[in-house]
């Protein structure tokens, strides 16, 4: 029997990744209002680097939100469920 593949677009890398059906490869970054995969979240715990993601910056500065930034110059990510 096949089985259906909910697939959602990163929105940093761009790759697919798995949304629903018991397999969740990702996760909504609700105060950015976008959709992150596992992998970039682990590629960039310590923070994003804007140059490497300025499609990123583009979102946040069109959506009008004000992203932290840390010391290294890096945006934090938001804090979950606060």
């Amino acid at each position: 029997m096949a089985t259906y593949k909910h697939m959602i677009q990163c929105f940093l890398c761009k790759r697919q990744f798995q949304f629903g059906a018991h397999v969740y490869e990702g996760g909504r970054v609700r105060d950015w209002d976008v959709m992150v995969c596992h992998r970039c979240r682990r590629a960039n715990y310590e923070g994003i680097v804007p140059a490497v993601y300025p499609h990123l910056i583009a979102h946040l500065k069109r959506k009008g939100i004000k992203a932290e930034i840390n010391a290294r110059g890096w945006l934090r990510w938001p804090v979950q469920g606060a």
